[in-house]
């Protein structure tokens, strides 16, 4: 897809269009504008995206899968919590509270709309747990995360034995750096429900805390039944992480999630001082997401990929996975769509973005296309005032023979809810569909993406 730019414009000959489309670019330009204004710089590389896409294509080649639409990329084993993740049914996560033994520079807890409440003091988690458990009738995943959950080790026990009541098969898991933790705890935890365990390891700190970590990692591996580091990838950290992967494979870990390092929008002194920029197309779809990671930082994805691609390469038995941040806004969009299930006349649920999308032409062009959607017998609504034509991008096939032509464009739409509880349907981005992508489009609103 390719973004808006003014020379769309012309394509809309009424001013109610030309409005239509200058409002989404202006959209952009506002994002652009507020990205460049906490003062980490935007990555101006015009090869980025290509070195990301041949890392890519040669672990695929090598046998890796694609999961999500490519927004996360697998070697090797893979928890089954991070294959719920895409859409986030019957999946919980939960912390006690937001207190941490760690200031990492790049946390972005402080993004968390009950960070002031839960800084210290702790939440009725278990009341929480109920009613989730309640609204999803069961759960297959839950997780504990912080903060620190060690912090308050009765709790933590606690919270793997309610979810294991609640569902005696749930898949129970725990975030933690390793404070506090002791292989007396690792067997109180593994008796209580917990199937994983995901450890940080932070590059920066010392190398003996780095090695304590790693021998917490080694005896959990005969304790607990799936153990693995979940780490964001910092550029420049290449060799380190080579012998950190190494390391872990000789451990006996199952695996670790390579996240895409993000800037929490404070903070932005680490991140100069690091050199670091900011990924200058972060989303596909421009939307105000609610994960709480913020910014994409460039160059973390393409090392992450050339990191799992030098592993595989090399034979390694570690579960690699790449983590984007756009792997992590997808359950959002699954939920707040409601998994497709409203039929809205024109308007298809894609099964890449989770979005209900629609798909447009403007001026002559309209004309063109409504004659290919007549002739093949497909809804759509033309405007002759107007000169606008809409239709579902299920029928993206019927206007095939003339789409190189002609100019689409997919507009992107979600429920939303106010203060109230009221829903509305809100067109959020609008982007121009180029020629190579009408294939895969019109694959993506016929059925689910088939996943490993």
């Amino acid at each position: 897809m390719q973004p808006l730019n003014e020379g769309h414009l012309k394509c809309a000959s009424s001013e109610a269009y030309q409005a239509y489309l200058k409002h989404f670019l202006k959209e952009s330009k506002n994002f652009e504008k507020v990205q460049g204004s906490f003062g980490v710089p935007i990555d101006t590389d015009p090869l980025a995206d290509a070195k990301t896409n041949a890392l890519r294509s040669q672990l695929l080649a090598l046998g890796a899968r694609s999961r999500n639409d490519g927004k996360s990329l697998v070697w090797g084993p893979l928890s089954p919590a991070c294959a719920r993740c895409r859409t986030g049914v019957k999946s919980v996560s939960e912390f006690i509270s937001l207190a941490c033994t760690r200031s990492c520079w790049f946390c972005f807890n402080k993004n968390q709309h009950d960070f002031k409440d839960y800084r210290s003091a702790k939440k009725d988690w278990k009341k929480e747990l109920a009613a989730y458990h309640q609204a999803m009738e069961s759960l297959d995943f839950v997780a504990l995360t912080g903060g620190e959950p060690l912090l308050y080790p009765q709790d933590t026990l606690e919270f793997f034995r309610t979810a294991k009541s609640m569902d005696p098969g749930v898949h129970g898991r725990l975030y933690t750096s390793g404070d506090g933790l002791t292989p007396a705890l690792m067997k109180q935890l593994a008796e209580a429900g917990l199937t994983e365990i995901r450890f940080s390891i932070k590059l920066d700190d010392p190398a003996a805390s780095q090695e304590q970590t790693l021998s917490l990692i080694e005896q959990a591996t005969g304790i607990i039944p799936t153990v693995m580091v979940e780490m964001p990838v910092v550029p420049g950290t290449h060799d380190q992480m080579i012998v950190l992967l190494q390391r872990l494979e000789a451990c006996g870990a199952f695996g670790i999630n390579l996240l895409e390092l993000c800037f929490p929008l404070h903070n932005a002194a680490a991140y100069k001082a690091r050199g670091f920029k900011l990924k200058a197309h972060p989303y596909r779809v421009l939307y105000d997401y609610g994960y709480a990671g913020a910014l994409p930082v460039a160059g973390s994805e393409e090392l992450a990929l050339r990191l799992m691609l030098e592993e595989a390469t090399r034979g390694t038995t570690l579960g690699l996975h790449y983590c984007s941040l756009e792997n992590k806004n997808t359950a959002q969009m699954f939920n707040q769509n409601q998994g497709g299930q409203r039929t809205i006349p024109l308007y298809a649920f894609s099964h890449r973005s989770f979005f209900y999308e629609t798909v447009r032409a403007f001026g002559l062009d309209a004309f063109i296309v409504a004659d290919a959607l007549e002739a093949a017998g497909c809804a759509h609504a033309l405007d002759q005032d107007g000169a606008m034509v809409q239709f579902s991008p299920a029928d993206i096939a019927a206007v095939l023979p003339c789409a190189e032509n002609v100019t689409l464009f997919l507009a992107s739409a979600t429920i939303e809810h106010d203060e109230n509880g009221a829903a509305r349907f809100r067109e959020v981005d609008l982007r121009v569909i180029e020629p190579e992508d009408l294939p895969l489009l019109a694959q993506s609103f016929k059925a689910p993406l088939e996943e490993d």
